[in-house]
């Protein structure tokens, strides 16, 4: 089991800074397959992203601008704590329902290339609190729902705003790790091993990868993960 976590931690700290996501789309998938509880892969997730987001953004600390971010983190990380009780709460399969649904819906925004013609911070501002939810909700980075937040509050450059993202997941992804471990649900083991695969797949990525390699064959194959897993979860929730 173990040696999966190490896998998909290392594969999401690899895609992760490709795309400015925090790779928890391929980690909580991967360990949910492999018999991990949903919410345990979620709060497991969270921890190995709190170590990929510490270093994108070290890597990236010449490109942010952390006085614009600072508003946007802390609404983010208070959604992702309120969404970390409800999900431990009122667990059940309707959230695996709605992740797959989350997962395909991220496959069209990618696969569209979906961007804003002009900046809309009213609902910038409420894409960052459904970002930090979904976060905490299904183990993820947020990033999906934080490029696009940031593009319509700030009118920043999308990849700009990718590299951005990761600052608002550093602290998202932290306050929801914290509420899981609190909450019983996080297994350090399991999260320790995916936090070392993803620390050197991040490294790797954001350091060697990412200033040489066109992102545009990896979007690729990523949008055709996300749908097959997608429509997975959802044949899982609607057949179950």
């Amino acid at each position: 089991m173990y040696w999966v976590a190490l896998l998909a931690g290392f594969i999401g700290g690899v895609l992760g800074p490709l795309i400015g996501v925090g790779g928890g789309v391929i980690i909580v998938p991967m360990l949910n397959i492999s018999g991990v509880a949903f919410q345990e892969a979620a709060a497991a997730s969270l921890f190995s992203i709190v170590i990929t987001a510490m270093t994108s953004v070290y890597n990236y600390r010449r490109s942010v601008d952390f006085s614009l971010l600072s508003k946007y983190m802390v609404m983010s990380a208070l959604a992702a704590i309120v969404s970390a009780f409800l999900s431990l709460k009122y667990s059940g399969p309707w959230v695996k329902l709605l992740y797959g649904i989350y997962l395909i819906v991220v496959g069209i925004v990618m696969l569209l290339e979906i961007r804003p013609k002009k900046p809309a911070p009213a609902l910038g501002y409420a894409l960052v609190l459904l970002g930090g939810f979904v976060s905490s909700l299904f183990g993820v980075g947020g990033g999906t729902v934080f490029v696009p937040a940031i593009v319509l509050v700030a009118g920043l450059d999308p990849k700009l705003a990718a590299a951005m993202s990761m600052g608002i997941i550093l602290p998202t992804a932290l306050a929801s790790t914290a509420t899981y471990a609190w909450l019983g649900a996080l297994n350090l083991t399991l999260a320790v091993s995916i936090a070392v695969g993803s620390f050197l797949g991040s490294y790797l990525s954001s350091r060697y990868i990412m200033p040489k390699l066109k992102s545009s064959s990896v979007r690729k194959l990523f949008t055709s993960y996300v749908f097959a897993v997608g429509v997975y979860y959802l044949w899982v929730s609607i057949s179950g």
